[in-house]
């Protein structure tokens, strides 16, 4: 409770501030009128800084000054909206004003008085003006106080735009013509310009309005849910004429509602997690990391929307400041962004590993991850730039001009995506692929948008730009299905006779020939490929190019130095790590039988010394 008190007296602080502020020239007493007077000032002084004959660059800083100027003033005006007031009067008087100067306007053409018939068309045209933009604020005034739709306000506010538009249609260069006093028609000039400046100005702030106008409407649970009139039927049943009660009351139960619903969120998460996956056990696991990876993001936007209201609430019957509704919108992207970010990485992961499994390409459903990934992160990054006052169209299109300064800046950067492109679709290697690449050896980890990882045997981990990796020898280990390769030579002593290594090479040959662990002439690619394999036997080695090899030799190849060698020559069928040596380990063991079996021994470097006889004279002289 003591949270929640602290959080309406921020938002009550805040809303005071709003409208108070120190350093706003424009005061909280001025009205409405007096506000949209100071914004067609602005753009004549504007006007005349950027139609000045001196160097533009002069006047920057006063330029800079007078659209900050206005842009407070277009902040201001939705919040003094609900404040206008309408004298009968003064109603009364711009009616005989507007009709006394068309009742002019008529006597003046009719007796050609060519100066008179302007200046009374000017003002009347000035008067219409206002009146379709003051008729436009006043329709949005009760629009805000029965709950603001932006669709209904954009409808407003176009019809003013229309009618402004063919207001600003106006050509006085053929009565102008007819005027010969230069003081007379440099008065017209200036009261001219004077009636552009002012529609202009008229029109600019309808623009902002109808751009603005998600953020002016009210908040759809308020709207809804008609809060405001239970914020009225509360005040009326109060006596408590300094605060307002009704507002406190339904602030504090809209953030004790979604405070309360935040804590029963992962149930109701839960009670649609078992419609979704059903109710087999197996999928407990899914929907426990489904549940941890969107209870924080979901809580966290009801608590963002629960603010949202609040400020409605506070601000009411006044359409919630922009400046924090840009704010509210610019969090609730942010927020959705993450949200969906966290579908991906929750059910959509297990889908994705689904696929990953089906397809066996791990590495391009990967890409696909960190592709929408970053697309997600883009939409929202220019959504907010959008919500911020940034031209998005501009901004695109000149991504086409500063391309080239781009590419050339981040070359390596581009060069090592379509790298990655290339690698994933090029099947060079895959995740899990023992490799070497550029003397590095090692298990493939991952491969990234700009570099490959790799674990190397000694367990560090060694990251490779993908583009280096394009321009250099790729050695896979992996991409063998049967067939690893031994060489070795069998030396025995050299009292060997021809007759028993004649039987030893004949018994290697029988137990290279009938092992299990032995690739042999039927394992091929045309044995396990079906009739694709067939069919491309014609245009290439299917053995080759799937990784087949089942060829074996044994033979008396040498005589060395201290030994006869027996070339052995075969590929295991295992081609993983523990398999392969388990069967070069047993083949070894059986070659050692066969070479006992045989009477056989194994030689090993050694040296003989022959001495030759001694004569007796040798003998008697020694």
């Amino acid at each position: 409770m003591k949270k929640i008190l602290i959080i309406l007296f921020a938002f009550f602080t805040l809303h005071l501030n709003a409208q108070q502020e120190k350093e706003n020239p424009f005061k909280e007493k001025d009205s409405i009128f007096s506000l949209v007077q100071n914004y067609i000032e602005l753009n004549l002084l504007l006007e005349s800084f950027k139609n000045s004959d001196a160097n533009a660059s002069e006047f920057q800083d006063n330029i800079k000054e007078i659209e900050k100027q206005k842009n407070t003033i277009l902040t201001i005006l939705p919040l003094k909206m609900v404040s206008q007031k309408v004298d009968d009067k003064e109603v009364k008087e711009f009616l005989n004003t507007k009709h006394q100067l068309k009742k002019n306007t008529e006597e003046a053409q009719l007796k050609k008085r060519y100066y008179e018939y302007v200046d009374s068309k000017i003002k009347l045209l000035n008067l219409t003006s206002a009146e379709h933009f003051y008729i436009c604020l006043f329709e949005l005034e009760k629009l805000f106080i029965q709950g603001a739709q932006s669709d209904k306000i954009k409808n407003i506010i176009d019809k003013s735009i229309d009618s402004l538009k063919e207001d600003i249609v106006f050509n006085f260069s053929f009565d102008k013509e007819k005027i010969n006093d230069i003081d007379q028609l440099r008065t017209l000039e200036v009261n001219e310009n004077s009636l552009r400046n002012a529609i202009k100005s008229y029109n600019e702030i309808l623009i902002y309005l109808r751009n603005n106008a998600n953020l002016l409407e009210t908040n759809f649970l308020f709207n809804e849910l008609g809060l405001q009139k239970a914020i009225n039927y509360i005040n009326d049943n109060t006596q408590i004429e300094s605060v307002n009660v009704g507002k406190i009351v339904i602030s504090i139960i809209v953030i004790v509602f979604f405070y309360s619903l935040k804590f029963y969120l992962a149930k109701i998460l839960y009670f649609f997690l078992i419609r979704l996956f059903g109710n087999k056990s197996a999928n407990l696991e899914i929907k426990t990391h489904f549940l941890e990876k969107l209870q924080k993001p979901i809580g966290w936007f009801l608590f963002a929307y629960a603010i949202g209201i609040c400020f409605t609430i506070v601000y009411y019957p006044v359409p919630v400041d922009i400046r924090i509704g840009n704010i509210l919108y610019i969090i609730y992207i942010v927020l959705s962004a993450w949200l969906v970010i966290n579908i991906f990485d929750s059910y959509g992961m297990v889908a994705v590993a689904k696929l990953a499994e089906k397809s066996g390409k791990r590495e391009v459903v990967n890409l696909v991850i960190k592709i929408l990934y970053f697309i997600i992160i883009v939409i929202a990054f220019l959504f907010v730039l959008a919500h911020l006052g940034f031209n998005i169209s501009a901004l695109i299109a000149s991504l086409g001009i500063g391309g080239l300064a781009v590419a050339l800046a981040a070359k390596d950067i581009i060069a090592n995506f379509f790298a990655s492109v290339l690698l994933l679709f090029d099947n060079s290697f895959n995740q899990g692929d023992w490799v070497e690449i550029s003397g590095i050896e090692g298990t493939i980890v991952e491969i990234g948008l700009r570099k490959t990882t790799i674990r190397t045997f000694d367990n560090s981990l060694v990251f490779l730009p993908n583009s280096t990796i394009m321009g250099t020898n790729i050695k896979n280990w992996s991409k063998r299905k049967i067939g690893r390769h031994v060489k070795l030579f069998l030396g025995v002593t050299y009292d060997a006779t021809p007759e028993q290594l004649e039987r030893c090479v004949e018994d290697i040959k029988n137990l290279l020939a009938t092992s299990p662990l032995i690739a042999q002439v039927d394992d091929s690619a045309l044995n396990y490929g079906g009739s694709r394999a067939r069919y491309r036997q014609n245009l290439v080695s299917v053995n080759d190019l799937e990784g087949y090899k089942n060829v074996s030799y044994v033979a008396v190849s040498s005589f060395s130095a201290s030994s006869i060698d027996i070339e052995v020559y075969f590929y295991t069928k295992a081609v993983d790590g523990k398999g392969f040596r388990e069967s070069r380990q047993s083949i070894l063991l059986e070659l050692m039988k066969i070479v006992a079996k045989n009477n056989l021994s194994f030689a090993f470097p050694s040296q003989s010394l022959y001495i030759e006889k001694i004569n007796n004279n040798s003998k008697e002289e020694l």
